[in-house]
């Protein structure tokens, strides 16, 4: 049955589809007893201990059921039906319109009065619960006939508890008034008593949360302590064990215990917050790390919402969902606690990074404990919030903190990058570095542009960030965190310690250019239409809150006007001459301006100035146009024949061409005849401290007109690092060889052009094996590499920074032909990481770990050798990957290696020698043709390594196996098809026979 949802609320033309496809929400079948598919949940069950009683059960009712019938009815008549559902946490009253409502029926409030049994429940003087509502019906189609709904919570502020119980309401009054009108609708005493119990399914997964009385108790401690404080302070020894199941799956050890530094994560009687950590190598739902909270502490679906902008950018983004949750309780008789529907946030660890597609690196962020014990002490003390100390809630006192600090402090790698990054936020906080030196510069703005669309406002407090350093790139990049997206714009929102970054703020107006447009807006919306649908029509369940997509149209309109706002700058006229005209300008946008050039009213341009001038934000200049010879016959007119300018009359034809950086729009401003007389403040300036170029001291480089830089022929030695900003191109020239020396490298940021020649080939090597490697890094256009060896060469590396590879390309396309790499002395012989590529017809040979190592690559090898690798021959994670007529001869651990869901296809591969043949694992595939596995000592392997990824599976055709010590390990849920026959899994556990332990080589 499909059920439609339509809303009679104003749309806006920004999000006309959008809205459309949310809004149309089909409302959730429900069973009731007489179902033979009835589900069960738990009834209500206060937290007071002696109160913790066995399990009670609530039936389900479908929808198209509770509307064609009385059963839950406590009015029905041909227009109208009211119902009375009990639900798992808070009864639900919902009005049922059968017809088409007349003007006053879909405008009037409503009143609602509940009458109690116990009016000791009743807040002073009340004589009954007000549960007074104004809301906007959805309609409903089911079966072909429209249902007008409204519905509301029994939830009151004169009531005591806050929801009221259906046990002791002794009856209701309800009906439609206008105020200063009148009722069109007064119905009275409808009996609650007779009405059987009831809930609406949410077709949510369902997570089950174990922990006994003692832990419960302990939990409820710590609740009612912070609650009595205000606030909620967690400690090392809060955690809990317990375990947790999603569905009908195993359960699984956690540990567990209350989460939020406020008590809004508390207050409702069963909706507290937990952060839940895996035990052992254990994850749920892929993440090891989580959190379950109420909804509200979120905005509802707007984190989700924002979530999925973020990842949809390539920005680390959270997996952020919605679950029906349980907590059980265990004693001598096992008591449920329904918690109703959970938002679930994924926290923070490598799993996070490596979901987002990023190589593992610490996160960081700054620690927030002596804010939060400033504000305990002030309440305590029963001090206003004034009585807080500055010093201890301010940025600049905050500790650096890294997560998962043990175990980035016990491993050598990861504290090396916890060091550099925390210096590149150190000397961020200092002054000494800006933004734009530190971070993705385009990352951060991205992610500014959609923090500003969104109204993320909260995640952009200083103690809300949190930051990954990317080993790669070397650069900090910004994760999304609790950013209570949903609200109105009523200022731009910045990054912390952003403010005179002239770098990043232009980046940011481009960003904020794109993201305010109508079509991104609308595309957003779509793209997310049909989960968007299914979230709604599951939290509308329990929920009243609306997924208000007008506040993406208003703040779209709001970023409009502060990226363009109606006036950029005022100009006075200082002084002029026949050849020069002084114009003091002041900005009075928040943005840089381009002085551009003197005009007339026509648009012809008067100055002949080469360059334009830079006008930082709310600051001003006096700019000294030089005057073009066409400025002496500008103003001629009938009443000005010789054409000479006039003043004061001529100023009015004068303007200044300007713009907004990153906003190419171009403005002109009129020039106010009289100027201030003012004295300007000039130089402002700012550290950076980013490695420069220094092409220009090596001999051996011509630059040449088009910024291209040759590389001449003959020997050249390489002795410190060689850096090539982007905007430029390497050419390198035939029989040109670089030998690398004194750990130096070449860190390229342009396009790498390696093009020798059969007769000529071009080499780079290190003659006494102390060079280093090369590193090419977005790159404007592919890079080549012909007739090319890289021989006894290393990763390049710094005292703050290393990537794996002797030969390294990052975000940068490449083809590669007739080249070998050989002998290297560093991890991987070639690395390509997030980039397309081409190998055909090279070798690979005496590499010391991996020849090849591909990260989120898509990419083609074809006639290649691979001889004696030190470890795997192809190693790929989260790659496609194509080969053809490929040689891989007795390779240390495997010859062909696909993880991290990546998908291998081939033909003509001939493996022989070594470890093992051919591995698939973590929801990877490989399907080849034409494959021979001869002499080693495990021939194919397919098994699951990591427990965020799932099984893996092989498909060989035309296949021959022969003199292997064992043909094949499978495990089982893992597949292998060999020549059209499946073969039997025989191992729960063949990772443990992995990795050295029985075959292969050992990754330590």
């Amino acid at each position: 049955m499909k059920i439609k949802n339509n809303t009679s609320a104003k749309v806006n033309p920004f999000t006309v589809v959008a809205i459309i496809g949310v809004l149309c929400l089909s409302f959730f079948v429900l069973t009731n007893t007489t179902n033979s598919t009835q589900k069960e949940v738990s009834k209500t069950t206060s937290l007071n201990n002696e109160d913790l009683n066995t399990r009670t059960t609530l039936p389900t009712v479908e929808y198209n059921e509770l509307f064609s019938s009385s059963d839950y009815a406590l009015h029905d008549d041909d227009e109208l039906s009211i119902y009375l559902m009990s639900g798992t946490a808070i009864p639900k009253v919902i009005y049922a319109y059968k017809n088409e409502p007349s003007d006053r029926q879909l405008t009037d409030n409503f009143f609602l009065h509940v009458y109690v049994k116990d009016s000791s429940k009743l807040k002073g003087k009340a004589q009954f619960a007000n549960v007074d509502f104004i809301q906007k019906p959805k309609t409903f189609l089911i079966e072909g006939k429209t249902y007008y709904v409204f519905q509301r919570d029994l939830t009151s502020s004169s009531y005591k508890e806050g929801h009221i119980p259906i046990n002791n309401i002794d009856y209701i009054n309800t009906g439609r008034f206008k105020p200063t009108v009148g009722r069109s609708l007064d119905l009275r005493k409808l009996d609650p008593s007779n009405i059987p119990s009831g809930q609406l399914y949410n077709g949510l997964d369902h997570i089950e949360i174990t922990i006994s009385k003692k832990a419960f108790d302990k939990i409820k401690n710590k609740r009612d302590d912070a609650l009595s404080k205000g606030i909620h302070i967690s400690q090392d020894d809060d955690l809990v064990n317990g375990s947790v199941r999603l569905n009908d799956e195993e359960d699984q050890k956690t540990e567990l215990r209350l989460k939020g530094d406020w008590t809004d994560h508390l207050k409702h009687e069963n909706k507290w917050s937990y952060r839940l950590i895996m035990k052992g190598e254990n994850t749920f739902k892929g993440m090891r790390k989580f959190s379950v909270q109420h909804p509200v502490v979120r905005n509802y679906l707007w984190e989700w919402l924002f979530n999925k902008a973020i990842k949809d950018h390539d920005l680390v983004g959270l997996r952020y969902s919605f679950a029906d949750v349980t907590i059980q309780v265990q004693d001598t008789t096992t008591t449920k606690i329904p918690m109703g529907i959970m938002a679930i946030e994924e926290s923070f660890d490598k799993i996070l990074i490596e979901n987002n597609k990023k190589r593992e690196g610490i996160i960081i962020g700054f620690d927030e404990s002596l804010l939060w014990k400033d504000r305990e002490k002030q309440r305590m003390l029963g001090l206003e919030s004034n009585a807080q100390s500055k010093t201890l809630h301010s940025l600049a006192n905050a500790q650096i903190k890294v997560f998962n600090e043990n175990k980035v402090l016990s491993d050598p790698k990861l504290l090396k990058q916890f060091e550099t990054a925390k210096d590149l936020l150190e000397g961020l906080r200092q002054g000494k570095y800006q933004p734009s030196d530190v971070f993705d510069t385009d990352k951060l703005a991205t992610f500014l542009a959609l923090t500003n669309l969104f109204g993320g406002y909260h995640g952009l407090i200083w103690h809300n960030l949190r930051i990954y350093y990317n080993p790669i790139t070397n650069k900090l990049e910004p994760i999304s965190f609790d950013s209570n997206s949903g609200t109105r714009l009523s200022k731009m929102l910045e990054y912390p310690m952003s403010k005179n970054d002239t770098i990043l703020h232009e980046k940011v107006l481009e960003k904020l250019k794109v993201v305010s447009s109508s079509s991104f807006v609308t595309e957003l919306i779509v793209r997310h239409t049909k989960e968007l649908e299914q979230l709604e029509e599951s939290l509308y369940t329990e929920y009243n809150n609306e997924l208000d997509l007008d506040i993406l149209t208003y703040n779209s309109n709001f970023i409009k006007k502060q990226i363009n706002p109606a006036v950029l700058i005022t100009a006075d006229l200082v002084s002029f001459d026949k050849s020069h005209m002084k114009v003091e300008i002041n900005n009075v946008s928040g943005h840089p301006i381009t002085i551009e050039s003197l005009l007339d009213t026509e648009g012809r341009v008067l100055s002949t100035n080469k360059s334009a001038i830079t006008l930082k934000e709310k600051s001003s200049t006096v700019v000294d146009f030089s005057l073009s010879n066409y400025f002496v016959n500008a103003f001629v007119s009938k009443k000005n024949k010789k054409g000479t300018f006039q003043y004061p009359k001529d100023v009015q034809k004068l303007r200044i061409s300007h713009y907004v950086n990153g906003i190419s729009t171009k403005r002109n401003a009129p020039i106010a005849p009289f100027s201030k007389n003012q004295s300007l403040d000039k130089s402002i300036a700012y550290y950076k401290n980013a490695k420069a170029q220094n092409f220009q001291e090596f001999s051996f480089i011509e630059e040449q007109e088009g910024q291209i830089l040759i590389f001449k022929e003959g020997v050249h030695e390489i002795t410190k690092d060689l850096i090539i900003p982007s905007g430029y191109t390497i050419q390198i020239t035939p029989g040109c060889h670089l030998d690398f020396k004194n750990n130096a490298s070449l860190l390229s940021y342009a396009t790498f052009l390696s093009n020798g020649t059969k007769e000529k080939p071009i080499k780079f090597y290190s003659s006494d094996s102390t060079g280093r490697g090369i590193f090419v890094s977005n790159a404007a256009q592919q890079s080549q590499i012909h007739y090319s060896t890289f021989d006894n060469l290393s990763n390049p590396i710094s005292a703050i920074w290393e990537v794996s590879g002797a030969v390294n390309f990052h975000e940068s396309d490449v083809i590669i032909t007739h080249s070998s790499f050989i002998n290297n002395r560093c991890e991987d012989g070639l690395n390509i990481i997030r980039s397309s590529f081409s190998i055909t017809d090279s070798r690979f040979e005496g590499t010391k770990s991996d020849a090849f190592d591909g990260d989120f690559v898509t990419g083609t090898l074809e006639r290649c050798t691979f001889l004696n690798a030190g470890n795997d021959g192809i190693d790929v994670s989260g790659s496609e990957l194509y080969l053809k007529d490929i040689t891989i001869k007795n390779p240390s651990d495997k010859a062909i290696s696909a993880g991290e869901n990546s998908l291998i296809k081939g033909q003509d591969i001939h493996v022989s020698g070594g470890e093992i043949g051919v591995v698939s694992k973590d929801l990877s595939r490989v399907e080849l043709t034409n494959l021979s596995i001869i002499d080693t000592r495990l021939g194919i392997s397919a098994f699951q390594k990591k427990s965020e990824y799932g099984v893996a599976s092989i498909t060989l055709k035309n296949t021959t196996l022969q003199g292997n010590e064992l043909d094949y390990l499978i495990e089982n849920k893992s597949s292998l098809i060999l020549n059209d026959i499946t073969v039997k899994t025989v191992s729960d556990n063949v990772i443990d026979q992995m990795y050295g332990k029985e075959y292969g080589k050992s990754s330590r």
